[in-house]
C-alpha cells in the first residue's frame, strides 16, 4: 500500500525551489499571456500602432527565453541532487529494513527498484518546471479569455469537465496496465538473475534454453509489451478525446457564441488565437500524465520494499562496534513459521542456551531448519512466538542491531565483498598476511589498504575469505553454516 502520495513527495523533495518554481511560472504565465494580448493587437491595429507594439513584444520575447533557460538550469540541478539523494535514502533505508522483509521482496524487486523506479521518480522531478509553467500559461490564458468577454468564457468552460471525465474514465485502466508492465519487468530482471546464476546449465541442454527463451524471456517480454502499448494507447485517447473538445470550444466560439452574445470580431479573434495557443501547453501536460502514472506507481514499489521516503525507518542502528559482552544466549520457546505451496513449515519451539568458550553443533537433514535455528540464534529473524535473550534480557526491535554485532558468521549463502569495510587497514593487514597463509589463499589473493586483489575465485576459496574476514572481526561468537561442506580435507582439518 503506497503512503507517499507523489504529490507530496515532489514538493517536499523541490523545498523551497517549489516556490521559486510557482514564482517563475507564475511570471512565465505573464510573459506568454502577454505576448497573446500583443499578438492580438497587432492583428487588428493599423500599422502605426504595430510599430508602437515593436518594443513590448521584443521584451515580451526576451523574457519568455530568459524564463525557460533559468527555469531549466535551476531545475535540472535541483532534479540531479534531488535524485543523487533519493538513491543514497534508498540504499541507506534498504540496509535498515529487516532481514526477512528483505527476503520476501526478494533480489528481482531490490534490483529493479534502484534504477527503474528512481529513473521514473527522476523524469517526474525534471519536469516539474514545464508543469507549473505549462498551467500558468493555461490559467493566465483563461484570465485573458474571462477578460475579454465573461460570458464567452464561462460558456465555452462548461465543455471542460466532460474533457476531464472521460481522460479520469481512460487514465484509470491505463494506470492499471502500467502496474502490470512493472509486476512484468519484475519478473525479466528474476530471468536476467537465471541467465546469470545458470549459464552452465542453459549451455549445457539446449532444450532447456530453448524453453527458457520461450516461456521466460519471450513470455515476459512480450507481457511488457502488451500492457506498457495497452496503458499508453489509452492515454493517446485521452488526450484525442481532449483535442476533440478543445477544437469544439474553439468552433463554438467562431461560429456559436458570437452570434448567441453579439461579440465583436476583435474578440472573436482574440478567442480563437488565444485557444489554439492554449493548445500546446494542453497537449503537453496530458503527454506527461503518463510519465506520473509511473512515478505514482514506483513510489509505491520503493514503498512496497519497506523504504519509507517520509522519516527514518526500519530497525534502528546500533552505531557501535563488537564492544558489547555477552554471558549467555537463550531461545526461550522460540517458533518461526514459513508458509510454502505444500504447506506450511514450522521450526519450534526451540529452547536453548549457549554461554562464552561453548561449542555448539546443530545436526539435521536438508530443510530440517538448521538455517533458520542459525539465523534466529544471531538475530537476523525475530521469533514469531517465544523470545530471543541476550544476558537475560529480550533482544527487541530497538537493540536487535546492536545483538547482531556480537556475532561474526559464515553462512552456507555467502557474500565476499570486493574489500574489508569497517576494518582499519593497519589493524587488518598483519592478521590478514598470516590468515591468507595459512587458508591457502596468499597464492590467489592479497590485501591492499583494505581492498581484495580479487574475488574471481572457487567457491571454497571465496568461502576461506569469508571465514578470514569472520576472524579478523574478533567478536564475541561465530557462527558457522555448513563451512566445510566445499573444503578439501586439508582445510576442513584447518577449520
Amino acid at each position: 500500500m503506497q503512503r507517499v502520495p507523489l504529490l507530496r513527495f515532489m514538493l517536499r523533495s523541490a523545498g523551497a525551489m517549489a516556490w521559486l518554481l510557482v514564482v517563475m511560472g507564475m511570471g512565465s504565465a505573464l510573459v506568454n499571456g502577454g505576448l497573446v494580448a500583443v499578438v492580438h493587437r497587432a492583428l487588428s491595429a493599423d500599422a502605426a500602432a504595430r510599430a508602437g507594439l515593436i518594443l513590448t513584444f521584443v521584451g515580451l520575447g526576451l523574457g519568455k527565453v530568459l524564463t525557460a533557460w533559468l527555469s531549466g538550469t535551476l531545475v535540472n540541478s535541483f532534479a540531479q541532487e534531488s535524485i543523487t539523494e533519493l538513491r543514497r535514502a534508498i540504499i541507506r533505508q534498504l540496509l535498515r529494513v529487516p532481514y526477512r522483509q528483505l527476503e520476501r521482496v526478494g533480489p528481482a524487486r531490490v534490483h529493479a527498484g534502484l534504477p527503474q523506479d528512481v529513473g521514473s521518480l527522476s523524469a517526474a522531478l525534471q519536469s516539474m518546471p514545464a508543469v507549473v509553467t505549462n498551467v500558468a500559461i493555461l490559467l493566465g490564458g483563461a484570465g485573458y479569455l474571462f477578460y475579454l468577454e465573461p460570458v464567452a468564457a464561462l460558456t465555452l468552460s462548461l465543455l471542460a469537465p466532460a474533457g476531464w471525465a472521460i481522460y479520469w474514465a481512460l487514465s484509470r485502466r491505463a494506470v492499471r496496465e502500467l502496474e502490470l508492465h512493472r509486476h512484468a519487468l519484475d519478473r525479466l530482471y528474476q530471468h536476467f538473475g537465471s541467465l546469470t546464476s545458470g549459464a552452465k546449465e542453459l549451455k549445457m541442454n539446449a532444450a532447456r534454453r530453448t524453453a527458457f527463451m520461450r516461456e521466460a524471456v519471450l513470455e515476459t517480454t512480450e507481457s511488457m509489451l502488451v500492457h506498457d502499448l495497452s496503458g499508453r494507447a489509452r492515454y493517446l485517447a485521452g488526450q484525442a478525446a481532449n483535442g476533440t473538445i478543445v477544437l469544439a470550444m474553439l468552433g463554438l466560439a467562431l461560429f456559436a457564441v458570437p452570434t448567441g452574445l453579439d461579440l465583436a470580431e476583435e474578440d472573436v479573434s482574440g478567442y480563437v488565437l488565444t485557444g489554439l495557443y492554449l493548445i500546446g501547453p494542453l497537449t503537453a501536460l496530458l503527454r506527461m500524465l503518463p510519465m506520473f502514472a509511473l512515478a505514482r506507481i514506483a513510489l509505491g514499489r520503493i514503498d512496497a520494499l519497506g523504504v519509507d521516503l517520509e522519516r527514518e525507518g526500519g530497525e534502528p542502528e546500533s552505531g557501535r562496534d563488537a564492544a558489547e559482552i555477552m554471558e549467555t544466549v537463550e531461545l526461550r520457546e522460540a517458533t518461526m513459521r514459513y508458509e510454502q505451496r505444500e504447506g506450511a513449515f514450522v521450526l519450534g519451539p526451540v529452547s536453548l542456551s549457549v554461554s562464552p568458550g561453548e561449542v555448539l553443533f546443530i545436526t539435521g537433514g536438508n530443510g530440517s531448519g538448521k538455517s533458520t535455528l542459525a539465523k534466529l540464534l544471531c538475530g537476523l529473524y525475530e521469533p514469531e512466538q517465544g523470545a530471543l535473550c541476550w544476558n537475560g534480557d529480550a533482544v527487541r526491535f530497538d537493540n536487535r542491531d546492536r545483538y547482531r554485532q556480537l556475532w561474526s558468521t559464515v553462512f552456507s549463502e555467502f557474500h565476499v565483498f570486493d574489500r574489508f569495510y569497517g576494518i582499519d587497514p593497519r589493524v587488518l593487514q598483519p592478521r590478514a598476511d598470516e590468515l591468507l597463509e595459512r587458508l591457502g589463499l596468499s597464492d590467489v589473493a592479497r590485501i591492499d589498504e583494505g581492498a581484495l586483489s580479487s574475488v574471481e575465485l572457487s567457491r571454497g576459496q571465496r568461502k576461506r575469505l569469508a571465514l578470514l574476514a569472520a576472524l579478523i572481526e574478533d567478536r564475541s561468537a561465530y557462527l558457522f553454516d555448513e563451512w566445510a561442506a566445499d573444503q578439501d580435507p586439508e582445510f576442513k582439518r584447518v577449520f
